[in-house]
């Protein structure tokens, strides 16, 4: 991740896809495509970095909901808007990831906060 900026609430935080990242080779060998997948790490590493270690570390317990509106390319910067509710055992994240202005996911997940 780039950036991370608490805000009331939860955090904004910001992501360029790298064309010359070793785990990009390969996964469409003919276009530059950020996994989905890739985009549920970023948030973690978003919401550890949003906690500032408070919590222990932050494992994935569960997505509840998860939709792709448009792929991730080469060179696109993600703006994660995520709304952060719970206490410090349980945190509830529903977010929103676009590009550009355009919607590219929606991730609503559940995470267990580690001492």
């Amino acid at each position: 991740m780039d950036s991370v900026e608490s805000v009331d609430g939860g955090f904004i935080g910001r992501k360029k896809v790298v064309t010359d990242d070793p785990y990009l080779a390969g996964h469409f060998p003919s276009l530059t495509v950020y996994p989905g997948v890739f985009l549920i790490e970023s948030l973690q590493q978003m919401l550890e970095l949003h906690t500032d270690g408070a919590l222990g570390g932050i494992e994935l317990v569960e997505i509840s909901s998860v939709r792709f509106s448009r792929p991730a390319l080469a060179d696109d910067e993600l703006l994660f808007e995520t709304a952060v509710s719970g206490d410090r055992t349980r945190l509830l994240t529903k977010t929103t990831c676009s590009i550009g202005g355009q919607r590219c996911a929606r991730i609503t997940a559940t995470w267990r906060c580690r001492p």
